[in-house]
């Protein structure tokens, strides 16, 4: 008996070693084609830069966890995590389907919208201003502050498969104004397909809402490692700077 026990011992003992050196990995959802300077891809390269990346690499390096990113698309991506077929992805707990379904880390960032037109707007303007106008949006997106005036037909949305497309509507006078991020908007603008022509800004957001990680609600001890890192780099100005710099990188 003790023969047999000492045989089931010496094969349990490296097996619940091998378990508990297993790698840890966070698979984290992208929405291509990605939200510089949070997430992005630079030119001819293959791997993700950002804000994001930035943070997440502080995970592998002080917790040992394997990052895979994955692409999808916003909607596809929050079914993914419900689903549990990725673990994590950005967004904002306003923009949820189900939000008390899964859990957030400390915020990573502010996020504002602004409304982008071809005319240049009054800075006394006001967003209950605003009736009657095509607005370009994106398929599939949120917009909690202008809901109400979707639904009340204050103003009309008209939905794009990307931010591009959104831009290139309002350019052609498809759309009277597009609601963006203010960073994927000064990405486009900054490109080619737009110099020369003027596309004005509103003087105030119509959106804020903070952007955090979004995650499965069983990572409980990855919400508490990424709380960990966020606050340390925010309180250090890291934070500060990779959004800084991913910024300048990314336009």
């Amino acid at each position: 008996m003790r023969h047999w026990l000492k045989i089931v011992i010496l094969l349990y003992v490296p097996l619940m070693h091998g378990v508990c050196l297993a790698e840890p990995k966070l698979t984290f959802g992208v929405n291509a084609p990605g939200s510089p300077p949070y997430l992005y891809l630079t030119k001819n390269s293959t791997e993700y830069r950002g804000v994001i990346p930035d943070l997440l690499n502080k995970l592998k390096q002080r917790h040992g966890y394997k990052i895979k990113y994955i692409d999808s698309f916003r909607k596809r991506t929050e079914t993914f995590l419900y689903n549990g077929d990725i673990d994590g992805f950005l967004s904002s707990v306003h923009w949820l389907d189900y939000p008390e379904k899964l859990i957030y880390s400390e915020p990573v960032a502010h996020h504002r919208s602004y409304f982008y037109s071809n005319l240049p707007f009054t800075n006394r303007l006001k967003l209950e201003d605003i009736t009657g106008v095509d607005v370009c949006t994106r398929r599939g997106y949120i917009y909690p502050a202008l809901a109400a005036y979707f639904f009340s037909g204050k103003l009309k949305r008209v939905d794009s498969s990307d931010q591009l497309s959104m831009l290139n509507m309002v350019k052609i006078n498809r759309c009277e104004m597009a609601v963006m991020h203010e960073f994927n908007a000064l990405t486009i603008l900054s490109s080619a397909n737009f110099q020369g022509h003027k596309i004005y800004q509103s003087p105030f957001p119509v959106d804020v809402v903070n952007l955090s990680i979004i995650l499965r609600p069983e990572l409980i001890e990855v919400k508490r490692l990424l709380d960990e890192i966020i606050i340390n780099m925010k309180n250090s100005g890291e934070l500060e700077k990779s959004l800084k710099h991913h910024i300048k990188v990314a336009m």
